[in-house]
């Protein structure tokens, strides 16, 4: 896990990188080793970011107050493999929709980075002094 990098996204913008990762199943590592896996995750101080594609790029970005609830998965082949699936759900401050999911797929010590990433969800809404109500 590489802490407090200083990276360039494609804009040429610098974010300090609190973690960054690409997907590690089977077929992703053989792409890993031949440099062909084009999908990036990265968590900020302030955003996660998922970059992919190659021949058009493109990079998804959130801001980390709108995040809720990390969960972490692993089926048989992620436990075998010692990854494991991230999900977080989008808070949209809407009562007829649940968000949307951002699904981080295949991670390496993803408990690891479940934590890192609620840790940097709470850092980032208390800084911002936001309070949430639960809806009823």
């Amino acid at each position: 896990m590489e802490e407090n990098k200083k990276a360039k996204s494609f804009e040429e913008t610098e974010f300090d990188i609190l973690w960054e990762g690409k997907p590690a199943g089977l077929w992703q590592r053989i792409l890993t080793k031949i440099h062909l896996n084009f999908t990036t995750y990265q968590i900020t101080k302030d955003e996660l970011i998922t970059i992919t594609g190659f021949f058009k790029r493109r990079m998804n970005t959130c801001e980390l107050y709108l995040l809720k609830d990390p969960d972490l998965t692993d089926n048989l082949y992620q436990r075998v493999l010692k990854i494991s699936t991230i999900t977080v759900r989008v808070d949209t401050h809407d009562s007829t929709n649940d968000g949307r999911l951002i699904r981080l797929k295949n991670i390496k010590d993803g408990a690891k980075v479940r934590k890192l990433l609620r840790d940097a969800i709470e850092d980032d809404v208390s800084e911002r002094k936001i309070a949430y109500f639960d809806r009823v």
